[in-house]
């Protein structure tokens, strides 16, 4: 396919027609003036040197070096924007546990660090392979489909934390199910499963779900990560997480459990360590499975070609500039005549000198993107700044920095070229395709900075362009996701201010209430408590020797049977009392069981 970058130039091809057209008219005119000197035959008897047939040839060796001339100048280029390829690899599924177990110090910085840095080595050194995401606590979600899109990867990677899921615990079975869901259709006996997690589990059965992922010929791998000793886990503000009881959280890796997992899920365990922590020896045996060939778009630059329409253009005017108007004229003589050769080599050294100008950015827009491809950000950043030191309405160079900028972890300056390249102010006319695919990577990194509402309307705006865009869909119910959390957790602490705001208040007031009402009930319960004292000694002895009178005169009301039916009665309430009490513990014991935060 073959495309121009500056069209506009082809309008100097509709020159040459009136080219041939006054070329002709002006060999008329000529013809008559030369008819006012006598015969035809006669006059060209007088000048034997005058050649009929070049000068049609010099105008059409002229007209065919304006003609390439002018396709040079439109710059044509070769290649497509979007490329299908073909490549083989297998699919992984990572499985990373973010339950607060993870925050434990005894890896540098936290297991969940130490665990996030080995994932994201092992994606710089991914080429063909795909790659996916679960995380999980009490809770698991995708947090990247299965994509060859390694920066996103990445991008998703840095922004997991314990918040991440917003119910802790640690069910590995559904973690598992949920990786499981998650494979491709297309992929077949090319799947893995890498859990990495301590091994804590307190929810469900990991044993069942490795089952049932060896059954669908997906093998479970494990990287345990922790101690045997255990560690406490920080609970913020120098504190130590504590259980229900008071008691501080010890968390220990639990190699048995996982152990169970990997046989029952025919894949492999490995403890990982501060050094080596085993994630790349597990995929090295993940590579020697079958791989399967996936299809997938990848972008490819243009290949200009305007520099072999210019050679041709050179051809021909070099060779009209050999074609002399006379039979037996010279070299030299040659290029001496006419005004037009002159004009049409100032307009090449003029045309050419904006061309290869333009061109000297697109050169720097290579060299950057071969730095880049080797690793080489820092080098890859200068390049692409020299490029718009050039062109400075350059939307591809200021692409590809703000690529190079997030590579440098800076999202910041990312995000404001990306910026840059979508104003309109710039006039840099970014396709529609790739203005796409601009908003998707400007919702990535707002994603990094965990700017949640603008990566949502980033993500919203690219699939305004192309609403059949898969990944941009996950990205976005992700972002709207973390978006929803975060507002309920505003709202939820500005209600706990508001109400704890209002407990004080209403505490004041019910302590002063209750000051008064306390010292007024004491007055008159000193006053009837004299009252009741002084007719308490007058009615005492009167009251005492009625007692005496009826207890002497009346039998007993109760016989001993039924005194004693009436204590197994009170004997039979009494243990079904405890028995509720007993229920009621187990309850509260389970509902504490499945509340673990860790």
């Amino acid at each position: 396919m073959i495309q121009f970058a500056q069209i506009e130039y082809l309008a100097l091809i509709l020159v040459i027609p009136f080219l041939f057209l006054f070329y002709g008219l002006s060999r008329r005119v000529r013809r008559k003036r030369l008819e006012k000197f006598g015969e035809r035959a006669l006059v060209e008897k007088l000048i034997p040197d005058a050649s009929r047939g070049r000068g049609w040839l010099k105008i059409a060796l002229w007209s065919l070096s304006l003609f390439f001339f002018a396709i040079g100048l439109s710059r044509p280029q070769l290649g497509a924007r979007l490329k299908e390829v073909e490549t083989t690899g297998v699919e992984i599924m990572i499985v990373l546990d973010v339950s607060n177990s993870m925050l434990a110090e005894d890896y540098t910085p936290n297991r969940l660090e130490r665990a996030k840095l080995a994932i994201s080595r092992l994606v710089d050194k991914m080429k063909q392979d795909r790659i996916g995401l679960i995380v999980f606590a009490g809770k698991s979600f995708v947090q990247l489909p299965i994509t060859a899109d390694y920066i996103s990867a990445k991008i998703f990677l840095n922004s997991i934390s314990t918040s991440s899921v917003p119910v802790q615990g640690t069910a590995m079975g559904d973690a598992i199910l949920t990786a499981i869901r998650g494979f491709s259709l297309e992929s077949a006996n090319s799947r893995a499963v890498i859990l990495i997690t301590d091994g804590e589990n307190h929810e469900d059965d990991p044993v069942q779900a490795a089952t049932e992922a060896k059954n669908l010929g997906i093998p479970v791998f494990a990287i345990g990560i922790g101690t045997d000793e255990g560690k406490p886990i920080p609970a913020g503000n120098g504190e130590l997480l504590k259980d229900k009881e008071g008691n501080i959280v010890v968390t220990k890796l639990d190699e048995k459990t996982l152990s169970e997992v990997v046989e029952a899920g025919g894949g492999a365990y490995v403890r990982a360590g501060n050094s080596d922590f085993g994630l790349e020896a597990i995929v090295d045996k993940i590579h020697d499975m079958d791989k399967q060939q996936y299809k997938s778009v990848v972008f490819e630059d243009f290949d200009e070609q305007y520099m072999y329409f210019f050679a041709i253009a050179l051809f021909f005017l070099l060779l009209e500039l050999l074609v002399g108007e006379r039979k037996g004229r010279n070299l030299f003589k040659s290029i001496r005549s006419g005004n037009m050769k002159k004009l049409t080599i100032l307009l090449l050294i003029l045309f050419s000198t904006n061309v290869l100008s333009a061109q000297k950015e697109r050169w720097d827009i290579r060299r950057g993107n071969r730095s880049y491809e080797k690793g080489e950000y820092q080098k890859a950043e200068v390049k692409y700044r020299g490029a718009l030191e050039k062109d400075s309405l350059s939307w591809k160079a200021r692409y590809n920095l703000a690529n190079v900028n997030f590579r440098n972890e800076n999202p910041a300056a990312a995000e404001q070229e990306i910026t840059r390249v979508l104003s309109d102010s710039t006039g840099t006319g970014i396709p529609v395709s790739d203005a796409s695919k601009a908003f998707h990577n400007l919702g990535n990194y707002s994603v990094s900075q965990k700017k949640w509402s603008e990566a949502v309307e980033a993500y919203k705006n690219s699939l305004r362009i192309n609403p059949a865009d898969m990944e941009t869909k996950s990205n976005l119910a992700y972002a709207q996701k973390m978006l929803k959390n975060e507002q309920d957790k505003n709202n939820q602490d500005q209600n706990q201010d508001q109400n704890q705001d209002k407990n004080q208040d209403q505490n004041k007031d019910k302590n002063k209430d209750k000051n008064k009402d306390q010292n007024q009930d004491k007055k008159d319960n000193d006053d009837q408590k004299d009252n009741q004292n002084k007719d308490q000694n007058k009615d005492q002895n009167k009251d005492q020797n009625q007692d005496q009178k009826q207890n002497q005169n009346q039998p007993p009301k109760i016989t001993p049977q039924a005194a004693q039916q009436m204590l197994q009665a009170i004997q039979n309430k009494e243990n079904e009392t405890q028995e509720k009490v007993k229920r009621e513990k187990a309850k509260l014991y389970e509902r504490q069981q499945r509340e673990k935060n860790w």
